[in-house]
Parts: structure tokens; sequence; C-alpha cells
């Protein structure tokens, strides 16, 4: 009698996976079909090494309470009995964890309900043949969930391959995100080709975002004063003529950029006195002028003064996070808020101008004026807050998974972080540097700096049942949602609601690629 090929066809969207069950047959040429040829199935009990499942080796397809037959090939797994030190992955002496079965190249696993001792993140390859739900004491099919719980952010991730994989009766729950704008997926799909049935998919808490820098005043931003102008007061004034020299303007360098104050006027013997230089930059903006000198005779500074540095300007305040992120074959990255950019720094003001002769004796320096204040440099930016991490069950990039009975639950999205505030600018010098004498004009006062712009906040976490990329494919058939609360969007620098980032989504499946989200009911 010839024996029926019976294959389970499941739809995947663009592919079909097949299971065979077992019939009778006595043609030598089954045995290319079920891959018994050749010695690949165990009649011992000894682990697999690799290939597709053996007909009736399948757990769920055997009558209830059959045990699974020891002609079946596989690795075998016990949380509870096994030891991945001393096990062999035998039915007698089977590993503790998945991860350690799927290392030794396994490509058949059995593994016993309950929960196994899988910490880290489990990697599947491709053509891999996941079987949980067993009863330990004869590895007949229970349907109570083999639960792999870790430590790490993402439980298990499926990697991509010519090969199809298969997992049934599996609770995957990964922890929650352990670090800032991390997330927590349950499971990872990076171009693999899947059917998951019968599974528990449950994410942690995804983490909240970093706040940007914020700045607080610094000293040694504020403006430097200038020198005063120098003369000795006597009768004689000076025996040699240009004996008296202006007073330094006040010295300062923010970030490369010269601010100095102008240096004040030399006093003279010239019927006019000189003109103080003007503050730095020149060229720069409206730099402060240079003091005018004396024109002649005994003409007043208050006609003619040295003009203060111009302040900076405010930094620009740019935007907080909008969009949805990236989804990646290294999980989820949320978008950050854009950083606010630094002030203008302050100019330096104009050197005083010198007197003209000595009074008394035409054939005499006068008194020189007094230095420039300088500018002071600008604040810094606010920094960006960074993206909240979100709470994903399946994250799928590429490839295609179908999910068959099974029920999806996140966590709570994490909050944004919020924008930095922008730092105050640097004050200019409150002396001013006095003309040295009767005529000698005063140095100006530089500008301020300007305060940095505020940064952006981060955007808020997402909490999405099925999350999909890169034209990935994802088949539901009987699956339940049970969604989380999404994270509110960092805010703005300097409480300026409008550079707050977006709110996290709360979907239950969110398509990367167009940014579609199915709200969770």
């Amino acid at each position: 009698m010839k024996w029926m090929r019976v294959i389970r066809y499941i739809g995947l969207g663009g592919f079909a996976a097949a299971s065979t069950v077992a019939a009778c047959s006595n043609d030598s040429e089954d045995c290319e079909v079920f891959n018994t040829c050749g010695g690949t199935t165990s009649t011992t009990g000894t682990a697999g090494s690799g290939g597709s499942v053996d007909p009736g080796c399948v757990p769920s397809d055997l009558p209830a309470n059959t045990p699974l037959p020891d002609t079946c090939a596989g690795v075998f797994v016990s949380g509870t009995n096994g030891n991945d030190g001393t096990g062999d992955g035998t039915r007698g002496n089977p590993y503790a964890s998945v991860a350690t079965a799927l290392a030794g190249g396994a490509a058949v696993v059995y593994a016993c309900s309950g929960q196994t001792a899988d910490t880290a993140t489990v990697q599947v390859p491709a053509g891999s043949n996941l079987f949980g739900g067993l009863d330990c004491a004869d590895w007949h099919y229970t349907g109570d969930k083999t639960a792999i719980t870790t430590t790490a952010p993402i439980a298990m991730v499926l990697e991509g391959g010519a090969a199809a994989s298969s997992i049934e009766d599996f609770a995957i729950t990964a922890a929650n995100g352990g670090v800032a704008g991390e997330s927590s997926i349950a499971v990872l799909s990076d171009g693999a080709t899947a059917v998951i049935e019968r599974c528990e998919l449950t994410a942690g808490d995804g983490m909240n975002g970093q706040a940007g820098t914020s700045l607080l005043h610094d000293n040694a931003m504020d403006g430097a004063p200038g020198s005063p102008g120098a003369w000795e007061a006597s009768s004689t004034c000076a025996l040699a003529a240009q004996s008296y020299f202006g007073g330094d303007g006040g010295a300062k360098t923010c970030g490369g950029v010269v601010v100095d104050g102008g240096k004040g006027a030399d006093g003279n013997d010239s019927q006019g006195g000189d003109a103080g230089a003007e503050g730095l930059p020149n060229g720069f903006g409206t730099s402060g002028d240079g003091g005018q000198g004396q024109p002649s005779g005994a003409g007043s500074c208050a006609d003619q003064p040295a003009q203060s540095g111009h302040s900076g300007a405010a930094g620009t305040d740019f935007s907080g996070a909008t969009g949805v992120g990236t989804l990646s074959p290294t999980g989820y990255l949320g978008t950050s808020g854009v950083a606010g950019d630094p002030g203008e720094h302050g100019q330096g003001g104009g050197g005083g101008g010198g007197a003209h002769e000595c009074q008394l004796n035409s054939l005499l320096a006068g008194p020189s004026g007094g230095g420039g204040g300088s500018g002071a440099c600008g604040g810094a930016g606010g920094g960006a807050g960074t993206g909240a991490g979100a709470s994903i069950a399946l994250a799928a990039v590429g490839g295609s998974i179908t999910l068959t009975d099974c029920s999806l639950a996140t966590g709570i999205g994490g909050i944004g972080g919020a924008g930095g505030n922008g730092q105050p600018g640097g004050l200019a010098a409150f002396q001013v540097a006095s003309g040295g004498g009767p005529g000698a004009c005063a140095g100006a006062q530089g500008g301020n700096g300007g305060p940095g712009g505020s940064g952006g906040g981060g955007l808020g976490g997402h909490s999405v049942g099925v999350a999909k990329a890169s034209a990935a494919t994802v088949t539901l058939t009987n699956a339940t949602f049970t969604i989380g609360t999404a994270g509110q969007g960092g805010p703005g620098g300097d409480s300026k609601p409008a550079l707050d980032g977006a709110d996290g989504l709360r979907c239950s499946e969110l398509d990367f690629g167009t940014s579609s989200c199915t709200p969770a009911t």
C-alpha cells in the first residue's frame, strides 16, 4: 500500500510554509520528501544536527498525550531538568536554554513547558524549528507555553536567510529598556521568513530619552574692562612729546573670535588729539566705533564719545522631534529634537580719544584716552533632547512573518528627552576706563554676549503591537492585542511649547515606511 503525503499550508502573504503529517508509504522515494534518507532520523534519542522536521515529529500534530516518537531527531531543552554545562541536548540529558541548543547548530529544538534558563537575547538562525509546550516526563505535547524571559531588552532575533523558520507554543518576554532611549522588543525579525504559532509576545517598557545639555552662566564668558589713560598732573606736563600712551582695550577671545576693546588714543603735542581705536571684530556685524580724539582747543568728550560695542544676537531656536523614528536590524531609535544655535558674541567698545597738547605748553604731550571694554562671549545653544525608547511586541525589518493564534502585549513608551535651555550670554565689564587727564576721553563699554537658542524636545516612545519596515510582510490570523501607553514628547528648552517633541504613537500596527498607524483599541 502506498502512503499519502499530507501537506499543511499556511499562507504568508506571498509564500507558503508547509509541515508534513505522517501517512503510510513504502516507496523509497518518500525518504527524499520526509528527510529520512541518510540517517537524519534518530532511533536512539540523540541530538539532531539540522535539516527539516521529520514526519510525525511536529508535537502539536500528534494525538493527545502521545509521547514524541523516539525516531524524532532534535535537540532537547528543559529549564527545570536541563544543564547548559553538562547537558548534551538528548532527551535524558537536555540543555537548560534554547540559546545553547541553537548555538550548537540544531535546526530542530524541542522544549519543555515552563521557564527556560535563557536570559540573553536568543539568536535564531534561518531554518530553525522551535517546538515548545512539551511535558518533560515523556515529551508529549501539552500546549502549555515554553517561556523565554530575558534580562535583555530584545528577547529574540530571527535571522534572515533562504530557509524559513517556525516557532510554536512559546511565550517570549523582553526586559524593560535599560539605558536612556532604549526600547523593549519581544521579537525582532531581521529579514527572516518565519511562521509563529500559538505564541505570547510581551514587550517591556521603553526608557525615557536623555535631556539636552543646559549650561549656566559662566563668569569666564564675561567681558574684560579696558585700561585707563595716562597723564601726570604737573605744571610742566610731560618733559617730552608722545610720552603718554593710551590705555589698552580689554582683551577677550570667544571660540577663536577676537572681541577686544579698542585702544585709547595716545596723548600728543599736536593741535588736535588722536582718535581712539575701534572695538573688534571690525567688519563683523556692527562693531563699536573707536572714540574720537579731541578735535582742537578745549572741546568736550561729551560731544564725540567713544561708542559702546553692540551686544550679540540671541541664538536661533530650532524644533522638537517629529516623525516616527527609525526601525532597523539593531532595533528602534527615536528621533531627537534639534539643538539651539549659540548666541553671537558681543563686540568690543571703542577706545577713548586723547587730549591735545598740554594746556600750559603747546610743545608737550597731553593726556591719553582710556581703552574700550571687550565684548562678552555668546552663550551655547541648548542641547537636543533624545528620542525615547518604544515598547514593541514584534518588529519586522524586511522578510515575511506569519502570526497565528498569538497574543501581543506591550508596555509603556518612554518620555522624550527634554530640550536644553540656552546658556545666558556673558556680561560686559561694568567698569569704563577713564581718560588720563583733562580733555582725554574714557573708553566705551563692550557688548553683552547673546544667549544661546533653546533645544527641542525628543520624540515620545511608541507602544506598538506589530512594527514593520523595509517592505516587510506581516500576516496576522487570530491575533489579540493588549497595548500599553505611549510616551509624551520631551518638553522644549526654556519652557517653550513650540519646541516640544511629538508624542509617541499607540498602535496595534505601525508601518514605518508610510508612518501609518492602526490605532489600538
